[in-house]
Protein backbone atom coordinates (compact mmCIF):
# COMPACT_ATOMS: atom_id res chain seq x y z
CA UNK A 1 0.00 0.00 0.00
CA UNK A 2 1.92 3.40 -0.92
CA UNK A 3 1.31 6.58 1.02
CA UNK A 4 -0.31 7.84 -2.16
CA UNK A 5 -3.35 5.47 -1.51
CA UNK A 6 -4.10 6.99 1.83
CA UNK A 7 -6.13 9.81 3.00
CA UNK A 8 -4.87 11.85 5.35
CA UNK A 9 -3.31 11.46 8.23
CA UNK A 10 -5.76 10.89 11.21
CA UNK A 11 -3.90 10.56 14.39
CA UNK A 12 -0.36 9.23 15.92
CA UNK A 13 -1.10 6.60 18.70
CA UNK A 14 1.35 6.60 21.11
CA UNK A 15 1.81 3.76 23.71
CA UNK A 16 1.87 5.23 27.29
CA UNK A 17 2.37 3.73 30.86
CA UNK A 18 0.05 6.35 32.35
CA UNK A 19 -2.35 8.24 30.41
CA UNK A 20 -2.95 11.14 32.91
CA UNK A 21 0.88 11.60 33.45
CA UNK A 22 1.38 11.74 30.01
CA UNK A 23 -1.13 13.96 29.42
CA UNK A 24 0.29 16.64 31.97
CA UNK A 25 3.98 16.04 30.70
CA UNK A 26 2.92 16.60 26.89
CA UNK A 27 1.14 20.25 28.09
CA UNK A 28 4.13 21.06 30.28
CA UNK A 29 6.80 20.41 27.56
CA UNK A 30 5.30 21.14 24.30
CA UNK A 31 1.89 22.69 24.99
CA UNK A 32 -0.16 19.89 23.89
CA UNK A 33 -3.97 19.87 24.41
CA UNK A 34 -6.81 20.28 25.41
CA UNK A 35 -7.17 16.42 25.61
CA UNK A 36 -10.19 13.98 25.85
CA UNK A 37 -10.35 10.93 27.77
CA UNK A 38 -12.78 8.27 26.01
CA UNK A 39 -15.10 6.97 28.87
CA UNK A 40 -13.12 5.36 32.02
CA UNK A 41 -11.97 2.45 30.30
CA UNK A 42 -12.53 1.39 26.38
CA UNK A 43 -12.89 -2.17 26.14
CA UNK A 44 -12.41 -4.29 23.00
CA UNK A 45 -14.33 -8.25 23.27
CA UNK A 46 -14.74 -8.59 19.43
CA UNK A 47 -11.24 -8.28 18.34
CA UNK A 48 -8.63 -10.82 16.50
CA UNK A 49 -4.95 -10.30 18.20
CA UNK A 50 -2.43 -12.24 15.91
CA UNK A 51 -5.18 -14.32 14.71
CA UNK A 52 -6.69 -15.01 18.18
CA UNK A 53 -10.18 -13.74 19.85
CA UNK A 54 -8.82 -11.67 22.19
CA UNK A 55 -10.47 -9.41 24.82
CA UNK A 56 -8.42 -6.16 26.39
CA UNK A 57 -9.16 -2.96 28.16
CA UNK A 58 -7.31 0.29 27.37
CA UNK A 59 -7.62 3.96 29.16
CA UNK A 60 -7.35 6.05 25.41
CA UNK A 61 -7.22 9.94 25.34
CA UNK A 62 -6.95 12.11 22.81
CA UNK A 63 -5.30 15.65 22.55
CA UNK A 64 -3.77 18.02 19.78
CA UNK A 65 0.42 17.95 19.49
CA UNK A 66 1.50 20.66 16.94
CA UNK A 67 -1.42 20.76 14.76
CA UNK A 68 -2.36 16.61 15.05
CA UNK A 69 -4.25 14.76 16.45
CA UNK A 70 -2.60 12.56 18.98
CA UNK A 71 -4.07 9.08 20.55
CA UNK A 72 -2.74 7.98 24.33
CA UNK A 73 -3.07 4.82 24.98
CA UNK A 74 -2.11 3.23 28.06
CA UNK A 75 -2.75 -1.17 28.33
CA UNK A 76 -5.15 -2.27 31.46
CA UNK A 77 -3.94 -5.72 31.00
CA UNK A 78 -1.06 -7.65 29.57
CA UNK A 79 -3.37 -9.13 26.27
CA UNK A 80 -3.14 -6.07 23.94
CA UNK A 81 -1.20 -5.41 21.24
CA UNK A 82 0.16 -1.75 23.26
CA UNK A 83 0.66 -3.78 26.10
CA UNK A 84 2.96 -5.60 24.41
CA UNK A 85 4.79 -2.78 22.53
CA UNK A 86 5.08 -1.44 25.41
CA UNK A 87 6.92 -4.51 27.51
CA UNK A 88 9.36 -4.58 24.36
CA UNK A 89 10.12 -0.98 23.56
CA UNK A 90 8.65 1.02 25.59
CA UNK A 91 6.50 4.30 25.88
CA UNK A 92 6.74 5.67 22.14
CA UNK A 93 4.78 5.72 18.80
CA UNK A 94 3.08 2.97 18.14
CA UNK A 95 0.83 3.33 14.86
CA UNK A 96 -0.27 5.95 12.12
CA UNK A 97 -4.21 6.04 12.02
CA UNK A 98 -6.22 6.59 8.84
CA UNK A 99 -9.86 6.91 8.02
CA UNK A 100 -10.69 5.53 4.83
CA UNK A 101 -13.41 4.93 2.55
CA UNK A 102 -13.34 0.89 2.16
CA UNK A 103 -11.49 -0.80 4.71
CA UNK A 104 -12.13 -4.29 2.83
CA UNK A 105 -10.15 -2.78 0.11
CA UNK A 106 -7.21 -1.25 1.51
CA UNK A 107 -7.06 -4.94 3.41
CA UNK A 108 -6.84 -6.30 0.01
CA UNK A 109 -4.26 -3.69 -1.25
CA UNK A 110 -2.29 -4.39 1.60
CA UNK A 111 -2.54 -7.96 1.29
CA UNK A 112 -1.59 -7.96 -1.99
CA UNK A 113 1.57 -5.84 -1.49
CA UNK A 114 5.55 -7.37 -1.93
CA UNK A 115 5.56 -7.89 0.77
CA UNK A 116 2.17 -8.76 1.93
CA UNK A 117 1.26 -6.63 4.87
CA UNK A 118 0.54 -9.12 7.98
CA UNK A 119 -2.91 -8.29 10.32
CA UNK A 120 -1.82 -7.63 13.78
CA UNK A 121 -5.45 -7.12 15.08
CA UNK A 122 -8.47 -7.35 13.10
CA UNK A 123 -11.52 -5.57 14.27
CA UNK A 124 -13.70 -6.25 11.40
CA UNK A 125 -16.02 -8.94 12.81
CA UNK A 126 -19.92 -8.34 14.01
CA UNK A 127 -18.59 -7.38 17.64
CA UNK A 128 -16.99 -4.34 16.86
CA UNK A 129 -19.57 -1.34 15.57
CA UNK A 130 -16.30 0.47 13.82
CA UNK A 131 -14.42 -1.95 11.74
CA UNK A 132 -10.76 -1.18 11.90
CA UNK A 133 -7.54 -3.56 11.91
CA UNK A 134 -4.04 -2.46 12.50
CA UNK A 135 -1.43 -3.88 10.22
CA UNK A 136 1.99 -5.32 11.23
CA UNK A 137 4.84 -2.56 11.58
CA UNK A 138 7.67 -4.92 9.80
CA UNK A 139 7.23 -2.99 6.60
CA UNK A 140 7.31 1.08 8.61
CA UNK A 141 10.65 0.58 10.52
CA UNK A 142 8.31 -0.75 13.46
CA UNK A 143 5.49 1.43 12.92
CA UNK A 144 2.14 -0.08 12.89
CA UNK A 145 -0.75 1.27 10.23
CA UNK A 146 -3.81 1.32 11.56
CA UNK A 147 -6.82 1.73 9.32
CA UNK A 148 -10.65 2.52 10.48
CA UNK A 149 -13.91 2.39 8.18
CA UNK A 150 -15.11 5.82 7.61
CA UNK A 151 -18.52 5.55 7.70
CA UNK A 152 -21.28 7.92 9.50
CA UNK A 153 -20.94 5.70 13.12
CA UNK A 154 -17.29 6.51 13.36
CA UNK A 155 -17.47 10.02 12.36
CA UNK A 156 -20.21 10.31 15.18
CA UNK A 157 -17.75 8.85 17.46
CA UNK A 158 -15.03 10.51 16.75
CA UNK A 159 -16.63 13.62 16.44
CA UNK A 160 -15.64 15.19 19.61
CA UNK A 161 -12.09 14.04 19.17
CA UNK A 162 -11.82 15.78 15.73
CA UNK A 163 -13.50 18.62 17.82
CA UNK A 164 -10.35 19.45 19.00
CA UNK A 165 -8.90 20.38 16.34
CA UNK A 166 -10.93 23.15 15.71
CA UNK A 167 -13.45 24.07 12.89
CA UNK A 168 -11.43 24.14 10.11
CA UNK A 169 -9.56 20.57 10.41
CA UNK A 170 -12.65 18.72 10.83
Amino acid sequence: MSASELPDLFHLGWVVRDCAEAQDELHERFGAGPFRTIGETSRFDGALVHGRPTSFALKIAFGVLGGVLLELLEPLDQRSPHAEFLAERGEGLHHLAFLVPDLDDRLAAARSADPPAELLVDGTGPGNPVRWAYLEGDGLHGTVVELIERSELSLSLFGPVLELLGPDRR
